[in-house]
Parts: C-alpha cells; structure tokens; sequence
C-alpha cells in the first residue's frame, strides 16, 4: 500500500451522542426518588396517544416495558408531566406551580416511585432557509398557536438558520417577545427548484432527437442505399445534438444533488448549534423546525445521524414541519420522474448494440436510491421519528399540528433507567419503549450513544469508541503510532494548525475470510482540540476501510495510513488529543500532544513550528501551493518522533518558515542545542531569500556524528531588530 502525498482536506462537519447524569444509587428508591440518584440515569421522554391521537393520560410505570438492546430493563423512576395553560386535556385540576398530577395511583408492586416535575418546557422555534409563500404559512401557523398571556410553565426562543444561524429571540416566557421574534423572520429561500423545467425540457429534446435518429434510419432502410451520404450526415448531426443534450443533462443532474446536499449540510451544522442551547435546560425540550426539506443522502448520512444523537443525548424531541404545505404536485413527483427516467435509460442500454450510455444498472440503481433520500420528507421524517416527535407534510393546516406538539409539551411521562451495561464504549444502545394496552402510539427517542462526556461538536456514528477511548480515565496505548502538530501563521491564514498522524497499517488486526478468499481491516483517526477551558474547538476524523484478496494481506501490512488536517485555530494553548482505533481489534491508542497559535499583528514578524524533517519527496508537478509543508518544489514529511541514528540518518534536518515583518531590517537567526539543560553549542544561521509570498522557508542540517546518545531539545531564535521569536523541539539520538 503506497503513502499518498500530504493533502490538505477540509473537515466535514458533523455529530454528538448519549448518557444523562451521575451519582451513586441511593440507599433507598422509596426515600429519595430524583433522577440524579443513578451512577448512569438513562432518561427517556415518552408520549402515549390512541387510535384518535388523543394522549393517554392514565398509565401507570407497570404500564410500560423497556429495553435497551433488546435487553429488559427496570424502570428506576416515573414522572406522568401534566400542565395547564389551555392544552385541552380535561382530566385532573392544575396544582400550584402548574404542574398537574393525574389521579393518585399507587405504586406498581415493584415499589417503583412516582414524581412530579415543576420544570418549564422549553421550546425552540427554527426557521430553515424558506420561500416567500412557506414563511407566510409557518408564521400565520406560530402566531395563532402562541399563548397571548405569560406563562410560568413555557420558554420559547426563535431562531433561523439563513443565511447564519440567528437567534432573533432569546428563551423567553413573555409571548409579546416570541411574536416579535416569529415577525422578523424572513425569506431567504425559493418556492421551487428552478432547475426542475430546465431538466424536463432537456428530457423531451432527447426524446425527441431519439425518435429523429430512428425515423432516419427506417428512412435509409427503405431507401436502399439512395441518398445514403445525406441521411448519414443528418443522422451524424442528430447524434451530436443527442450526446451534447445527454450532456446539459447530466450536468443539472449532477448540480441539483449537489445544491441538495450543501443545503443539507448548512442545515444539519445550525441545527446541531441549536440543540447545543437547550443541552443543560431542565424539564421538556423541543425543537420545532420549519423546513421545505432536509435531504438524507449517503453523502449527509453521518451528518443527519449525529444531530439525531445530539438531540437524543440530550433528551429533546425534534418535530419537523414541512413548509410548503399542501402541495398541487407531490414531493415524490420529482423523484417519479427520475426513476421513469431510470427505467427508460436501461430499456435504451437493453436496444443498443452497445453500451453506449456508459452507465450500468447498478449506477442507476444507486441514483434512483440516491434521489429517494433527497427527497424532501426523507431527511425531516428520519430527524422527527428518531427523536420521538413527528412529520406534519402534505398540509396547510399547520395550526393542528402545532397544537398537537403543544399536547406533547404539556403532557408526557418521563422514565428513567439504569443501563445493565454501563461500558462507555461510544457505541450506539438502542431504546425500546411498549406500553401493555392495545391500540396506542408510543413515541419516544430510538437511543443514545454511550459515551462519557456531553460532545460540544457532532459526533460521527464511526467516531464512537474512538472518541470514548479518548474519554476514558487513562488513555489507551496499545500500539504505536505517531502525531505531529505544528503552527504555520501565514498571512491570511495565522491560526493554520497542520496535524500529521501517521499509522503503521501492520498494527492492524485484519479479520480474514477464506471462504471467499478475502480480507478486511479498519482504522478510525478522531483528532480533538481543546482550548485553554478544557472545550473542544474542533474536531477531524476519518475512516479507513482496507479489503482485497487474502493474497495479497502482506502487502497490506507493509503500508501507513497518512492523516493530515489543516484546522485554523484561534490565538491560544490548546491541547490536542488524537486517537486511532484498530476495529477488528477491537483496541486503541491515543496520543496528547500542544500546540499554541501566537497573537500578532499584520505587520509583525511571524514563526512556525520548528518540524523535524522524517523524509522529504521532490514534486514536480501537481503541487499543492496553499500547503505549508511544501518548500520550494521539495514536500516535507515531519519525524514521528522516533530517535535518529548517527549511523543510519547522518544528520537532522529541521524546517521552519519565518514570515518576516514590514518595515524592519532583514531578520538574522541562531541555533542552539540544549542537553540536560545546558548548550551544547550555538551557531549562525544563514537564513534564505524571501519566496513569491514574502516567507522565508528554511531548512538547517545538524550533523549527528558529533552528538553522544541521548535527548535533545533544539531551539531557533529569529530576531528582526524589532522582536525575537523562539522555537524549540526535542528529539532523539542513537547508535
């Protein structure tokens, strides 16, 4: 397996997942019955109705069944949450602190507690990117379901994710505020597809020029032969139009998936900053996302996923409304067409005497699957029922809807459990909530993921058991591996922070299968980077799947994963912490390493890290320019920190870019080589000419003959007559 050259790769957003609170069981669940009294409570929010819609407002705790991973589960305590404030359900009187309870029935036999919960719901209304005619509809629907009065019981904040996420009203009970904030909500989206005529017209012109094609070769036919060199000019002119066609066609195809998806993405991202307010809000949480549609393609998979967890983990409920209404065309029509279209493209592959279309079936197969994910409802129905909410699509009566995620608001029941397994591995535990009465609809959460801490930024359903190895009390080293982290404050681009991590790929455990005469392997890289708070900032990640015959499996070992990222950090310490997971293992390692992005101005002189050279590749061609590791035409590999041999590597090279100041004198710099504290010796750099971008790029070579065995630390001193800057790194020496 070769190494690839180092490339800069943008971090793809995405995902969060799972466990709620923590303290020792208490002595005795009849005495003190609060959810904190679990070392790992699992809450689950759960919303009965019947076969009306009407909620169910007299179950009991033995009324319900739970399992997580199919395993039953006991019921630790049980809350039935009924508020007043209009909500239409006449059953029980309103108590003091608007928390109503529903009769007083007695404990199940396994002494399961009941409790009340006086804390106020809160509510997040979320505007997506929305046409002119969907925001008069979503507005109109809010301000008529939103109480005129104060209320105690309710906290409603407003918030539109376009063109930025806004909060245009901050979590409030005073519903003169919510009306002002649902006002300012504005158009930033379209109506429909301006692409959708274009595609259609492009399909009958090919049609069209089929049909010519055809009634030009019957023509030849029964012609015999006369005027055989016009017809073939015609034919050859039709056939050109048919592919230039095919072509326009393919391209809007290709631009339409595309602008579905980057409109998914930016949604998935804002919503996930959303559900990061709620994260410590007590009582019941709510999204309500006004949407025209959130794709679910392959490509937003992970994405869509880690905002389901994040809104699992912290237990809100996503209830997903789709804006445009009622349609006069329905959502699926596109997606009709596409697949007719699909159909008609391998009946032309089955006609020709060869496969002229270049597409096999399976391609088609694919795309077909592809569209059925982007279709609107499929990315919004996934993000409600996953969260135990619901879809309201194929409508204008948005006001029913809103008053039915209102009943859920004001009545529901809230169990709690302790897990059997209560390993934070970062997997995902399925939830599974049933309740012994016929004829009822159970909503609730479908899981969580078992991690430790509450994730700050998305987690990625592969990231799981990697990122809890991070977060378990002692890291993981179980095999080696090496991470480099480096500053190169560029001119535009100060905070640039390169991570190189490199993995030795016969340190995986590959999972052999000699029936089908094949193998696998997989490797998880999750980089995390911590300000000087102890939040995460930032985090990148990748997946690594390696499959071939089992024949070839030494060739496998005999390759390294390379991972590079080039985040852009603000000026700070942070601490960077990177793990890779071997799956088939299943085991990990991890690695803690920092890094500090200096504060200077646009005029002052600038240093990068000091990066001890492993190995260096001339490139001649295909360069990539904005890569800080390029000098010159030369590709620079950082060492992985392993000892170099007086023998075997002869000398050290160190790299280092010095972005010199404007207006002061040509800077001079020093080397000095420290060993246990003290300088082995000092030397005058002669430092090169300035490159196209105004930088300095530098390579010294130290040799290592002169150098007993031991640790080093190198430092490089850079002065202008104005400021000194300083780098250092240590390093090894061997025999």
């Amino acid at each position: 397996m070769p190494v690839h050259r180092l490339a800069s790769i943008a971090a793809c957003s995405a995902a969060a997942v799972a466990l709620a609170g923590a303290q020792q069981p208490a002595r005795s669940p009849r005495s003190q019955a609060t959810f904190d009294s679990y070392t790992t409570a699992i809450l689950v929010d759960v919303v009965v109705r019947d076969g009306k819609g009407r909620p169910v407002t007299d179950l009991t705790a033995a009324d319900f069944e739970l399992k997580e991973d199919g395993t039953p589960q006991a019921i630790g305590s049980f809350t039935r949450v009924s508020r007043g404030d209009g909500i239409g359900i006449d059953v029980a009187l309103r108590e003091p602190g608007g928390v109503t309870t529903i009769g007083t029935p007695p404990p199940p036999e396994d002494g399961t507690p009941e409790k009340e919960d006086r804390s106020p719901s809160v509510t997040a209304l979320v505007f997506d990117a929305l046409s002119a005619e969907a925001v008069g509809l979503c507005q109109r629907a809010a301000l008529e379901a939103l109480p005129m009065t104060q209320t105690a019981n309710a906290r409603v904040g407003v918030f539109t994710t376009s063109p930025a996420v806004i909060p245009l009203q901050i979590y409030t009970d005073d519903p003169t505020l919510v009306r002002q904030g649902v006002r300012r909500v504005m158009a930033t989206g379209q109506s429909h597809r301006p692409d959708g005529e274009a595609l259609q017209a492009l399909r009958d012109r090919r049609e069209a020029l089929e049909r010519q094609s055809q009634n030009a070769v019957a023509q030849t036919s029964s012609a015999g032969g006369a005027g055989l060199a016009g017809t073939s000019s015609n034919m050859g002119q039709v056939e050109m139009e048919r592919r230039l066609t095919i072509g326009q066609l393919r391209m809007l195809q290709s631009f339409d998936v595309l602008e579905r998806e980057q409109r998914g993405t930016f949604t998935t991202s804002a919503l996930f900053t959303i559900l990061q307010t709620l994260v410590e809000m007590p009582g019941r949480k709510t999204l309500v996302l006004f949407s025209e549609g959130l794709p679910a393609s392959p490509a937003l998979e992970a994405s869509l996923q880690a905002v389901v967890e994040a809104a699992n983990r912290a237990n809100i409920t996503v209830y997903a409304i789709d804006a445009s209404g009622l349609r006069a065309v329905s959502g699926l029509h596109d997606t009709r067409v596409e697949i007719e279209e699909a159909t008609k493209e391998r009946l032309r592959q089955l006609s020709a005497p060869t496969d002229y279309t270049d597409q096999p079936i399976m391609r088609l197969i694919e795309r077909t699957e592809d569209l059925l994910k982007l279709d609107s409802h499929a990315g919004l129905a996934r993000l409600a029922n996953d969260t135990g909410g619901f879809l309201v699509s194929e409508t204008n009566n948005l006001r029913g809807a809103l008053r039915r995620i209102d009943e859920d608001t004001r009545f529901h029941y809230l169990l709690t459990y302790v897990p059997k397994n209560l390993e934070f591995d970062g997997r995902f535990r399925a939830i599974g909530v049933k309740v012994k009465r016929p004829g009822v609809d159970v909503f609730a959460r479908n899981g969580y993921r078992a991690l430790r801490k509450m994730p700050t930024v998305p987690v990625l359903g592969y990231e799981g058991p990697t990122i809890a190895a991070l977060d378990s009390a002692k890291l993981p080293n179980r095999f080696p591996f090496s991470s480099t982290v480096m500053n190169f404050p560029e001119s535009k681009r100060t905070g640039l922070s390169p991570l190189v991590v490199r993995v030795k790929t016969d340190q995986l455990t590959y999972e052999e299968h000699p029936d089908a005469g094949t193998y696998d392997g997989e490797a998880i890289v999750v980089a995390r980077y911590k300000d000087a708070k102890g939040e995460v900032v930032h985090k990148d990640s990748q997946q690594y799947h390696f499959t071939g015959r089992l024949n070839e499996i030494e060739n496998a070992r005999k390759g390294e994963i390379l991972f590079y990222r080039e985040p852009m950090l603000a000026p700070g310490t942070y601490t960077v912490e990177v793990a890779v997971t071997d799956t088939y293992g299943p085991r990990s390692s991890a690695r803690v390493a920092t890094v500090e992005v200096p504060k200077a101005g646009s005029n002052d002189m600038r240093m990068s890290s000091l990066v001890l050279i492993g190995k260096m590749e001339r490139i001649t061609d295909n360069k990539d320019v904005a890569n800080p590791l390029y000098a010159g035409d030369v590709l620079i590999y950082p060492s992985g920190g392993e000892p170099f041999s007086r023998s075997a590597d002869k000398q050290l090279g160190v790299f280092y870019t010095i972005y010199p100041g404007a207006g002061f004198a040509a800077p001079s710099a020093t080397l000095d080589l420290h060993r246990n504290g003290r300088v082995v010796t000092t030397v005058p750099v002669s430092l090169g000419q300035r490159d196209a971008q105004g930088r300095i790029q530098q390579i010294s070579r130290i040799p290592l003959a002169p150098l007993a065995s031991g640790t080093y630390e190198l430092r490089v001193h850079v002065r202008d007559g104005q400021a000194t800057q300083t780098r250092s790194a240590f390093f090894q020496v061997k025999d």
